[in-house]
């Protein structure tokens, strides 16, 4: 055991300014701290001229006490996702990491309930045999004062008592571990199966700033308690300052990452996480968090933004991002937290290498997962600004838009995006809510693409009669090279027949190699059409299932001109498909009807079950591989392969 010396106590208890403790309303206790931030050389507008693969990582050797100072490269290359913990010790049963502390890592106790900073003490792996339940132990009362005994490049652990609550109300700075494999930790502790709780009115709860790699974030409650409207404790309309849950900055031409942030739930922030900076932030898994209610009455509001991040997004849940009520008028006005179109549940921002898989997205305030591809702004020719983006087995209900990646700048000369792909993704009621008083219920809009697959996709359930700019499949631009597969359209009703969208569209834009087979689009009781391409010369129509209410001279489009089935035949070369009426075998199923089917009356019960679950529970009917295997079993089960 190292005991903490008497030379620190004092350190600790003149740098926390704030350390006293104020009865919740629930009676508990909640330690009230002002954290300490670690030192930082750093100005927030500083670059780095570090080439950018190889950004120093600064770690403390340990050598007794000393000051010594060892630097390694970051070599972690971009798409290298490191599955920590899954690669090295393992994941549970349930799909949960293991993390195994070093032998030299500090376990750094931290109990608002029973801590106390001034006789705390921090351990050695080999003085606990339980490291998740200590038994008697003397926890540290503050976070800040627990992380001033986190040494910097080292695996050192700061352990939250489970069911405990604090107030944090400045950044919290996380420190750097000391490889993939021994990261430093923030995760939790103790016998009650309830996370932590971090109630932050902090412009940034926790900060992960340059050079600051190899770690994770676990099993954590972040709450902005006073952006809570329902809360007794809410700061009021116009007072709701700002907040980001987990800051990760990456100065330009500098390159930090290999961070993981699993199984945390984060409430009524401004932003739940914002990956920025100008340099790359590579390595970042993201994996089985609820990110939800993220709202701003003063600037754009996102569940997660991020800019030149290379991102493993898998397993989380993200609700109602964006916005607190829905627009009152018709523009974008953000008092009281109104939905606005630049709002959403993510926002990716000239991306690589990144990848969203069994996600499910709810409730958007405008686009489910927004992907920008922004040319130069100093220049007026487009090139690839996003690359190597995979979205595969998530569920979109609701918003206006499920997948764009098509925005923003744009000069109209040539690709921005290369290799995208799009497979086996669920989307229902795509333009229900309307949260912006807009008519628009687009599902995939793709844009400038050199390269891609939309393939193996429901696109189900968009019936609202007040949304008439409705749309299935677009896609426009410079696009070369983009197969649309084997995609299941359905449900999708429009009043009215548009003369530029139908189920799939193709915009008059010079395209190459554009090959649309294999798709089922059924439009029973719509008047949407079924095909609308006004630049056939590029593109190869093959064995597709047709139908659609709409009088049948009126299905198909190209340059201002409808066709029916024969017509359509000899202006396009369609080959192999068939006008037809497929009679699916329950064409009801929808994500609200699975959720009854199992005893939940409603998407708000279905979020606050998966965000209040306990510590390291799995409820395998609540994930998103049962709920898309239901709806597609209601429709033939075609995935792509």
């Amino acid at each position: 055991m190292l005991k903490v010396k008497h030379l620190v106590y004092i350190l600790i208890l003149i740098a926390i300014t704030a350390c006293k403790s104020s009865p919740t309303g629930d009676g508990e206790q909640t330690a009230s701290i002002i954290s300490t931030p670690v030192a930082n050389s750093e100005a927030l507008s500083g670059d780095s001229s570090q080439d950018l693969q190889q950004a120093q990582v600064t770690s403390t050797a340990d050598t007794g006490g000393s000051s010594e100072v060892v630097k390694d490269p970051y070599r972690v290359q971009p798409g290298e996702f490191n599955l920590y913990s899954r690669d090295t010790t393992g994941w549970d049963a349930s799909g949960w990491s293991i993390i195994i502390p070093s032998e030299d890592s500090r376990l750094i106790y931290v109990s608002s309930s029973t801590g106390d900073d001034a006789t705390a003490e921090f351990y050695a792996p080999r003085d606990i045999d339980n490291i998740q339940e200590p038994g008697m132990i003397k926890p540290y009362k503050t976070i800040g004062a627990a992380y001033l005994n986190a040494r910097e490049g080292y695996p050192d652990w700061i352990l939250l008592r489970r069911g405990d609550i604090w107030e944090v109300h400045e950044q919290i700075q996380l420190k750097t571990g000391r490889s993939v494999s021994e990261r430093s930790v923030v995760t939790s502790y103790g016998p009650s199966d309830q996370r932590p709780m971090i109630k932050s009115d902090a412009e940034e709860t926790f900060r992960i700033w340059s050079q600051r790699t190899f770690i994770a974030i676990t099993g954590i409650r972040f709450y902005a308690y006073k952006r809570d409207p329902e809360s007794d404790q809410f700061s009021g309309w116009g007072q709701a300052a700002e907040s980001t849950g987990i800051r990760i900055y990456s100065p330009k031409d500098t390159a930090l990452g290999t961070i993981l942030i699993e199984g945390n739930d984060f409430n009524y922030f401004s932003k739940g996480i914002s990956i920025n900076g100008g340099g790359d932030v590579l390595d970042v898994v993201i994996r089985r968090n609820t990110i939800r209610n993220s709202y701003s009455e003063d600037n754009h509001s996102q569940g997660i933004y991020a800019f030149r991040a290379s991102v493993l997004l898998e397993e989380n849940i993200f609700d109602h991002n964006g916005w607190y009520k829905p627009q009152v008028g018709s523009g974008n006005d953000k008092d009281q937290g109104q939905a606005t179109m630049f709002n959403h549940n993510t926002y990716f921002s000239d991306s690589f290498n990144s990848k969203f898989i069994g996600n499910i997205f709810l409730r958007s305030s405008s686009i489910q997962n927004k992907w920008t591809a922004n040319s130069d702004s100093d220049s007026t020719v487009d090139s690839i600004k996003a690359h190597d983006l995979w979205m595969e087995d998530n569920l979109y209900v609701g918003g206006e838009v499920g997948i764009s990646a098509g925005g923003n700048t744009d000069y109209d000369t040539g690709p921005r995006w290369r290799s995208v792909t799009i497979i086996n993704n669920i989307m229902l009621a795509i333009g229900r809510d309307q949260p912006t008083n807009r008519t628009l219920g687009w599902n995939i809009d793709a844009t400038d693409w050199d390269g891609g697959l939309i393939c193996g996709n429901y696109l189900l359930h968009s019936d609202n009669p007040q949304v008439t700019n409705l749309s299935g499949i677009r896609l426009s631009g410079h696009s070369n090279d983009v197969t649309i597969t084997k995609n299941t359209i359905h449900g999708l009703i429009a009043q009215n027949p548009g003369s530029k969208t139908g189920a799939i569209s193709v915009d008059a834009e010079a395209k190459e190699n554009i090959t649309i087979s294999e798709n089922n689009i059924q439009l029973v009781d719509s008047n949407m059409r079924v095909l609308v391409v006004d630049q056939l010369d590029s593109v190869v129509f093959e064995g597709n299932k047709y139908f659609s209410s709409l009088d049948n001279v009126e299905w198909f489009r190209s340059g201002g001109v409808n066709y029916d089935i024969q017509g359509w035949n000899v202006v396009s070369g369609d080959l192999g498909s068939e006008a037809a009426e497929e009679i699916f075998s329950s064409p009801e199923r929808t994500f609200d009807g699975y959720l009854n089917s199992i005893g939940m009356l409603s998407i708000d019960t279905f979020v606050e079950t998966v965000s209040n679950r306990a510590v390291n529970s799995w409820d395998e009917t609540l994930s998103v591989d049962r709920i898309n295997a239901y709806i597609r079993e209601g429709y033939g089960n075609i995935t792509c392969e």
